[in-house]
């Protein structure tokens, strides 16, 4: 029986499109312009087992969840570009993308407005509890692995 390498060898060569071990793993898109927090949120859910991608601004999170579809978008409001408003509302505008859940993980929870909050999943404030993070994700996403 051939190991896994060599057929995504032989179909690559053969032309065929081969997703990337990651997409075996649910992905989770983390919109956060903080270096230090984005590297934060990144490497929990990745030693749980998720695939997580950072997007340091709002026009890379828009663009990053047409292409990657992920399973989950965690979501700063603060952010350059478009911030976490527009980003929420643009996501939700796009058939593409409106079903992803997003958990909002942000400092200013208070002055989003009630229409935004019934469009997430979660609303998380900053600081924020590493464990209640990843309970929530888990919640709503479930096992990493698909």
């Amino acid at each position: 029986m051939p190991d896994l390498d060599s057929v995504e060898d032989d179909a690559a060569q053969d032309g065929v499109s081969v997703p990337p071990r990651a997409s075996k793993r649910r992905t989770v898109l983390v919109v956060e312009d903080d270096e230090a927090v984005s590297e934060l949120l990144v490497a929990l859910l990745v030693d749980r087992g998720y695939h997580a991608v950072p997007a340091m601004d709002g026009q890379q999170a828009i663009a990053l969840a047409r292409k990657l579809r992920p399973h989950l978008i965690t979501l700063d409001l603060a952010l350059p570009g478009a911030d976490g408003h527009e980003v929420l509302e643009r996501l939700k505008a796009d058939p593409s993308t409106r079903d992803i859940p997003v958990v909002v993980i942000s400092a200013f929870t208070q002055i989003l407005p009630a229409g935004d909050r019934k469009k997430l999943a979660y609303l998380l404030g900053k600081p924020f509890d590493v464990t209640e993070v990843l309970e929530v994700i888990q919640a709503t996403v479930g096992n990493p692995y698909l």
